[in-house]
């Protein structure tokens, strides 16, 4: 085995041979939606970072584009107050790359892995550790490789693609367009507003005339058109992806969206928790101020007829 079997390939290998082996049914479609729910939780620190990033970049977009405003082209001086409010606000603007990078060797070794079981389950004794094979059904399964069970709910072939030679695979082309449906989903709760009435094709008309394009409001139109084209190659990508991965790329879209929705709304609890606490401080100062002006003359004209 190579440096990357070892370290990626067999681990993720033999936690799917564990799930697989020790829920009931043992099916391999269960086994690869736990497997991906274990990985976006075990993930959840920094995606949970990620979305706040996300979230905090969005909300800053108006300081951005006064920021640009007020520069006038002046690309260092833009530069520099853009980091100043940065670092101001918390945020790193490449803070997500790091959810990336780790999700995609995970896939890639999990197309290994998936090649390696579906491809040829001979390979079972060969990678699976010594000390798992101590679990009667996954010790069965290592004398007895061609017993397992490549399907998800006896229903659909994972080890088959949603597109073939001999046409569709229809099973897992209904996957297939969940997995980009979900990706949809996904993608929108992110989706930064925008403002009503203006379209892509009256800005790039304005740009074209030469009049001055806010371009954070383009930013946003723009990222609005790949809400749609994401779904798109998640969909046509899994048609040649075998039906696993689909799997994998579904499941991991519905965590998401669960994952996103959450930390949404604490950010905006919390905000509204914030708020609640400055109104109240306000009210109290308010009160304060009241009774130290009504009460002040009381005093002060007891005082004066005593004497």
């Amino acid at each position: 085995m190579s440096l990357f079997d070892t370290i990626l390939i067999q681990p993720i290998f033999n936690i799917l041979v564990f799930i697989y082996g020790i829920i009931p049914g043992h099916d391999f479609g269960i086994s690869l939606i736990l497997f991906t729910i274990l990985i976006r939780f075990l993930l959840w620190p920094l995606v949970k970072k990620q979305l706040h990033q996300t979230k905090v970049m969005r909300q800053i977009q108006p300081e951005l584009a006064k920021i640009k405003k007020r520069t006038a082209g002046n690309k260092q001086l833009e530069a520099q107050l853009m980091m100043e409010l940065y670092r101001e606000k918390g945020v790193n603007p490449f803070g997500s790359i790091g959810v990336l990078i780790l999700q995609l060797p995970i896939f890639i070794a999990l197309y290994g892995v998936v090649r390696l079981i579906t491809g040829d389950p001979t390979n079972i004794p060969k990678y699976t550790y010594k000390f798992l094979q101590g679990i009667p059904f996954i010790n069965d399964l290592v004398h007895n490789p061609h017993h397992f069970n490549d399907s998800l709910l006896g229903l659909v072939n994972l080890s088959r693609h949603a597109l073939e030679q001999t046409g569709p695979y229809w099973p897992l082309l209904i996957v297939a367009v969940i997995a980009g449906i979900l990706q949809f989903f996904q993608s929108k709760q992110l989706l930064p507003q925008v403002k009503e009435g203006r379209k892509l094709r009256d800005i790039l008309k304005d740009q074209a005339s030469g009049k001055k394009v806010d371009q954070s409001e383009m930013s946003a139109l723009m990222s609005n058109r790949m809400v749609y084209l994401f779904p798109l190659l998640t969909f046509f990508v899994s048609m040649y992806l075998a039906g696993a991965l689909t799997v994998y790329l579904a499941t991991g879209s519905a965590v998401a969206i669960f994952q996103q929705s959450r930390v949404l709304r604490e950010d905006t609890e919390e905000l509204e928790e914030i708020g609640d606490k400055k109104v109240a401080t306000k009210q109290k100062l308010k009160d304060a101020k009241e009774a130290e002006v009504v009460s002040a003359p009381k005093k002060s004209t007891k005082k004066r007829r005593k004497k």
